[in-house]
């Protein structure tokens, strides 16, 4: 997956075969959360393990995360929501490895993502430039709102990644 990012910032590749490439994985705003957390495993050298438990609440089971000792039951509230799923993993794996938002699907019900090493995004950020990877990659943090985005929110930032191109 590094390779094809980095051919992409080399400009070795063009956008529209990054969007094609293994590099992006590409989440449905209905996708499972299970299936997320497993789309992203599939990206990772080490996966995370996860169980679901009984919660009995009307969503469904809620995900745990586990990496040795380590364990975390997402906090989902009322609902399961990818939003939350992407960010508690995202957060869960740092920083051995890093989910990224692929910001060029930014307006669409179904959102690119890219899991790399946490060395391997410093060393893209170190040779093309912080503000050149974040452009199309936007690191994420218990704050982000990908899928949650309202429409005038995304209007105002597709006009502002407009301003920066």
């Amino acid at each position: 997956m590094y390779k094809l990012v980095k051919d992409f910032f080399s400009h070795d590749m063009d956008l529209n075969n990054l969007f094609d490439s293994e590099a992006i994985i590409w989440i449905d705003w209905r996708e499972d959360d299970e299936d997320v957390v497993n789309y992203f495993n599939d990206m990772m050298d080490e996966p995370i393990h996860i169980q679901t438990v009984s919660n009995g609440k009307p969503y469904g089971d809620d995900i745990v995360l586990q990496k040795g000792d380590k364990k975390l039951l997402i906090p989902y509230g009322d609902e399961k929501d990818r939003d939350v799923t992407i960010k508690y993993f995202n957060d869960f794996v740092q920083p051995d490895y890093e989910v990224r938002w692929f910001v060029e699907s930014l307006g669409n019900d179904t959102l690119g993502f890219t899991v790399l090493s946490g060395a391997e995004w410093a060393n893209l950020e170190d040779e093309f430039g912080a503000d050149t990877v974040r452009y199309y990659f936007e690191p994420i943090n218990l704050e982000s709102n990908m899928f949650n985005l309202s429409m005038s929110e995304v209007s105002t930032l597709l006009e502002l990644r407009e301003n920066k191109r």
